[in-house]
């Protein structure tokens, strides 16, 4: 059993989590696969569905094929420049056609001013974070809103102070918002996701998602375990008898 193993599991016991944390590790052309686990040949709807089974307990290692959405493989890296302006240019009337927004102006300024990987890359790892043997690039939580305050408490533990949690705005939230910005600043963010993220999912209205550097993680776990009292203060503040 590998350190990550007891970690996600105690991190999922302790804060109820319903889905499993999971772990992300973008590969780029010309990395060397993961050894034994072969490409997943099954169609997603989109890289934040990929998320949800992951946290149900499967092992994925996906194509831009197989990704579904079109804008998250742009986000994440797996689109051409030339591509992925086509792609920003269909989302972008896809969302202002929908009526999230106002304007066209409105939906290209929304999602043509979100996070970017640079084009290159050629696979997803996203499996249970359980299943790494060594830290991904990126911890993905799909938690409710009282357990995601409680990785937030986590996260600010040390440091305390303001947290500044970007939004893309109702567009690019598991792509752009909780995987490209940790990746890129190294801090967490989290998402309430957006109109198509929450149809392709099928996630319960209270579910938002969070994510974190991989290399945090075991602060994290620490975290938690010292706020054993708080947690269980609330837990005991909404069942006195215990039952």
């Amino acid at each position: 059993m590998s350190r990550l193993t007891a970690l996600a599991q105690e991190l999922t016991d302790i804060l109820q989590l319903r889905y499993a944390p999971v772990g992300v590790t973008l590969y780029r052309e010309g990395q060397p696969l993961p050894p034994g686990l072969p490409l997943t040949t099954e169609n997603f709807k989109s890289y934040c569905q990929a998320l949800v089974v992951a946290g149900q307990g499967r092992t994925l290692l996906l194509a831009k094929e197989q990704m579904g959405c079109k804008l998250g493989a742009s986000v994440l890296g797996f689109e051409t420049d030339a591509a992925k302006e086509a792609h920003l240019d269909d989302g972008v009337l896809e969302k202002y056609g929908v009526g999230l927004f106002a304007s066209e102006e409105a939906s290209a300024a929304t999602i043509r001013e979100s996070f970017y990987l640079e084009p290159g890359a050629q696979a997803a790892h996203i499996a249970p974070l359980a299943t790494f043997q060594a830290a991904p690039q990126v911890v993905a939580f799909t938690a409710n809103s009282e357990q995601v305050m409680w990785l937030l408490y986590a996260i600010n533990y040390d440091q305390g102070g303001r947290m500044d949690l970007p939004q893309s705005g109702g567009a690019l939230g598991g792509c752009a918002d909780i995987t490209v910005w940790p990746m890129m600043q190294g801090q967490a963010n989290v998402t309430f996701l957006g109109l198509g993220c929450r149809i392709k999912t099928a996630l319960d209205p209270c579910h938002l998602m969070l994510g974190m550097p991989g290399h945090l993680v075991m602060a994290l776990h620490a975290h938690i375990l010292a706020m054993a009292k708080p947690i269980a203060m609330l837990a005991k503040a909404r069942n006195p008898q215990g039952s």
